[in-house]
């Protein structure tokens, strides 16, 4: 139980601490009067004649709450830091049993605080956590992110609160809530007391009461959470609800879904590309959030700048890249950003996801000028169907852009891997060693003999793979004359004993040339 609920939850008109931050400590209740003495993180209670002839406890060995019967003296503003002032109207010895109430109270708080966290464990999206502490917390609640987009809401909210229902309905604050908001200072108020506070209800115009938290993770607003009191909401609940926002925070940062505001980027992808976590749902339901299809395929896009760029580089260019791709999910991962997006299913009964893939991403010329403005170069991953296979496009797009282009003389700003995947195989093989293996040693011989004597064979015969049953387009495109073509095709039978009109052997001439492209050292005639 914090400080701060302990003295709320008691009879007193004032009190005296040592410094405000203190209010923030967890103490445990003493169940005994005078109990508790040399315990760390214990507070128990005192007279001012025990206070007098015992003195302040030694500091880390706990509390002692000096109650007072009266008005607040002014000699008792400046205490020890192990020692509070409490002043009341109330007898010592009915103070004493407020006190000791606390026991059972501080119980019932630790087994609430219990119901909430197995409630955020149980949860994979924001609405779904709501839903849950709606159980725990017994008053309705409003999640916001920074940008004031409605991320859930759970409960019967009072009826006298219709602006809450036309926020939820239209999915974001109001001008009239910002707006009054704004005036009474309520935000202002949260961020400098740094916890939750109850207000007249600056989310409704009826002035129901409301208590509001700001929601927080690693020091960075996420944003606000409101639960409107229609069950009488206590100093307990008070700290529950600071409890409850702190676990949305967490959420809300894993979903990825605190706003553009923050421009962290999502964690749940990140933790899905480094596989600490393999359940799909929390991207699943921040997919969702985005607006994005649900069913369909997907892309992912690695985006790298300059080598020396580090980590606040990337996220300036994120939220650059937020505006660009709508829909677009991003994240800062090995030193590169990398963009989930969602293609959706497409409308004919072939595979165009390559299609819509290079007309969405080639078409947005704010992502196009993006990268030619900052010097950037992305690569794009074979599409895949399930966001399990998320870590191996990460794997493609990693393998393309350490791939050379076919043109060494022109580095292309988007390469997509369906595009180049026979120099991507080229270089992984490479990289292994293994080139030599996927090449087959008649193309091989063919390339070697144009080299030596100056023929064309190996051009002829990509020719004719290249245009298949028609000779005299493949003639044209070698500049020769189609007796010439087809007297080259024979003796590329007799010298190399690859068969043109046999689909393996036009396979391992296409496939070995790809190969060839890719690999140093090749030299064409």
């Amino acid at each position: 139980m914090k400080l701060r609920t302990v003295l709320s939850e008691l009879p007193l008109d004032s009190f005296f601490v040592h410094g405000l931050s203190q209010l923030d400590w967890d103490v445990i209740v003493s169940p005994e009067w005078r109990s508790g003495a040399d315990s760390e993180g214990v507070i128990r209670l005192g007279s001012l004649a025990d206070f007098r002839e015992e003195g302040a406890p030694v500091e880390g060995k706990g509390l002692l709450l000096v109650y007072i019967q009266g008005k607040a003296d002014e000699k008792y503003m400046h205490p020890d830091k192990t020692v509070i002032y409490a002043f009341g109207t109330m007898t010592p010895s009915d103070f004493q049993d407020s006190f000791l109430r606390l026991v059972s109270r501080s119980g019932v708080l630790a087994v609430r605080r219990e119901q909430l966290f197995k409630a955020f464990l149980a949860s994979y999206d924001i609405q779904q956590f709501a839903s849950r502490a709606l159980d725990v917390l017994n008053n309705p609640l409003l999640i916001v992110n920074t940008d004031g987009k409605v991320l859930a809401s759970a409960g019967d909210f009072p009826k006298e609160s219709a602006d809450v229902a036309a926020v939820i309905d239209s999915g974001y604050l109001t001008d009239e809530v910002r707006d009054r908001m704004e005036a009474d200072g309520v935000l202002n108020a949260l961020r400098d007391a740094g916890h939750s506070l109850i207000s007249d209800g600056e989310a409704n115009s009826a002035g129901s009461r409301c208590v509001a938290s700001l929601i927080y993770h690693h020091h960075l607003e996420m944003g606000r959470m409101d639960v409107f009191e229609v069950k009488r909401i206590t100093g307990l609940d008070l700290e529950l609800i600071d409890y409850a926002s702190s676990l949305a925070g967490i959420m809300i940062d894993r979903l990825g879904v605190a706003g553009e505001r923050v421009g962290t980027g999502s964690s749940v992808l990140s933790d899905l590309l480094s596989g600490k976590v393999t359940n799909v749902e929390p991207m699943e339901a921040l997919l969702a959030v985005r607006g994005a299809p649900k069913d369909g395929g997907y892309v992912l896009l690695r985006v790298i700048g300059d080598s020396e760029a580090g980590r606040d580089y990337y996220l300036r260019a994120g939220q650059v890249l937020q505006g660009c791709l709508k829909g677009g999910i991003w994240t800062v991962f090995g030193n590169a950003l990398v963009v989930l997006l969602a293609l959706g299913k497409g409308d004919c009964v072939g595979f165009d996801d390559y299609n819509r893939c290079e007309r969405r991403v080639m078409r947005n010329h704010a992502f196009v000028e993006m990268l030619d403005n900052n010097d950037m170069y992305a690569s794009v991953s074979e599409p895949f169907d399930s966001l399990g296979h998320i870590s191996n496009a990460l794997k493609q797009c990693i393998e393309l852009g350490r791939t050379p282009s076919a043109d060494p003389s022109h580095r292309q700003r988007l390469r997509f891997l369906w595009q180049e995947r026979f120099l991507v195989l080229a270089s992984m093989a490479r990289s292994l060693g293994q080139t030599d293996a996927l090449l087959d040693k008649r193309v091989l011989a063919m390339a070697a003999y144009d080299n030596k004597h100056k023929t064309s064979y190996l051009d002829t015969a990509i020719m004719s793979v290249r245009f298949p049953g028609s000779p005299v387009e493949a003639a044209e495109a070698l500049n020769v004359h189609r007796n010439t073509y087809f007297y080259r095709v024979n003796k590329i039978q007799e010298l190399f004993f690859l068969n043109l009109k046999d689909g393996e052997d036009r396979l391992a001439v296409a496939f070995t040339t790809h190969i060839l492209s890719g690999a140093d050292g090749f030299v064409r005639s």
